[in-house]
């Protein structure tokens, strides 16, 4: 689809409007799939002292990516509020504001943001039911970014996503007939962006593992007018099996997939911003045994031939390159590639990968290194890690 900016210079401008600024951030296309929207700049200020609204911690990590105060976030709204009045809002960094808060609170919290009041109190704490919808419009995050939705363009026309996400589905670079395997797919974002990179012509096949997941991943291909993807509600696990039926759907036979994509669940430590980590030692060592689960059954139902491409949203060594080392000793079958276009850096030195390996995953996050220097576009971003590998054998020892 072309794209046309007139949409987004619009918004741009009625936002620099209200913020009393001289010029719109800087937008650009570095792939036709993939639009880049900068930063206000740093003289764009709002001055603070208006009333103060608390939101979850979840909620705040959204509005400094850009997004809007929805209902159900809100925690604490003063009692003498109006409709359209501005408000900064704050994030609840404890977890201990009760829903309904009257009065300023004053436990350890966080600035995030400034915007208009949408819903007032009645509206938000009165009915007994969870309420929906813009509750506070942002105007300006604390981290400068614009404010860009979704909702703002026609359906299907814009899926907001971290940079690397995007990277992730050019690695993978799905084609007209072939047959692709996401197997941790919700909510279904890199699914119909490889269904849109294939002129909705692969024959993709999405995994998750509960029927409310599912549902995401469906509704997302609705939105995106995605036909091509078949979806189902199963443990991705287990969806090797020699004596499956491949037309009833998972499990499937073994050499099924010429691709397969492990966009594994991780412990998401390079999420950004991350106000509110619960992460135990415990938990964070657990994932690793899942992630090892999911590679098995990837590799079992890859063709020879095929292309595997593993993906996290973290910056641990264990869950990256320990988990691409973890591949290659254990899987004779198993060829590690470039996972091209290199956009992020190296693998992290000394942790099981030599420098020839190294320089084909990339990393985002924490560190630059030179091996393989970021341009300051592909640094700013959240921590991720991608590999690729290709199976040379159909018996993987």
């Amino acid at each position: 689809m072309q794209f046309n900016d007139t949409k987004i210079k619009s918004v741009l401008e009625q936002q620099r409007r209200e913020l009393n600024c001289h010029s719109t951030p800087a937008y650009y296309l570095i792939k036709p799939d993939c639009l880049i929207v900068e930063q206000w700049p740093e003289n764009v200020v709002i001055k603070r002292g208006n009333i103060e609204v608390v939101v979850d911690s979840m909620c705040a990590a959204a509005v400094l990516r850009g997004a809007h105060v929805y209902a159900p976030g809100v925690l604490g709204l003063p009692t003498n509020c109006s409709l359209n009045e501005r408000v900064d809002i704050y994030g609840d960094l404890d977890g201990h504001c009760k829903r309904g808060l009257k009065v300023e609170y004053k436990g350890r919290k966080i600035y995030v943001g400034t915007g208009y009041i949408r819903m007032l109190r009645y509206q938000l704490f009165d009915d007994g039911v969870q309420p929906n919808g813009i509750a506070i419009e942002t105007l300006l995050p604390a981290s400068r970014l614009p404010v860009i939705n979704e909702s703002m363009y026609p359906k299907g026309h814009l899926v907001l996503q971290n940079l690397p996400s995007i990277i992730t589905g050019w690695v993978v670079n799905a084609q007209p007939n072939e047959h692709i395997l996401d197997m941790c797919a919700s909510p279904g974002n890199k699914t119909t962006h490889l269904a849109e990179m294939s002129n909705n012509q692969a024959h993709i096949t999405a995994i998750d593992k509960t029927d409310k997941k599912v549902i995401k991943i469906r509704q997302s291909c609705e939105t995106q007018g995605v036909t091509c993807v078949h979806t189902f509600a199963f443990d991705s696990t287990k969806c090797h099996s020699d004596e499956a039926n491949n037309e009833k759907g998972p499990p499937y036979k073994s050499n099924t997939f010429d691709k397969v994509l492990l966009d594994a669940p991780c412990s998401g430590l390079g999420q950004r911003p991350l106000l509110n980590n619960k992460m135990t030692a415990k938990m964070l060592q657990s994932y690793k045994f899942v992630q090892r689960k999911l590679f098995d059954s990837a590799v079992k139902v890859l063709k020879v031939g095929g292309k595997l491409v593993y993906s996290t949203c973290t910056v641990t060594v264990e869950e990256n390159e320990g988990m691409v080392s973890w591949v290659l000793d254990k899987y004779s079958c198993m060829e590690l590639i470039p996972a091209e276009p290199l956009h992020g850096g190296p693998g992290q030195p000394n942790v099981g990968l030599n420098d020839q390996q190294r320089v084909m995953v990339q990393r985002f996050g924490p560190d630059n290194d030179p091996l393989r220097p970021v341009e300051d576009l592909y640094r700013n971003t959240i921590g991720f890690f991608i590999a690729a590998f290709t199976k040379n054998d159909e018996h993987c020892a």
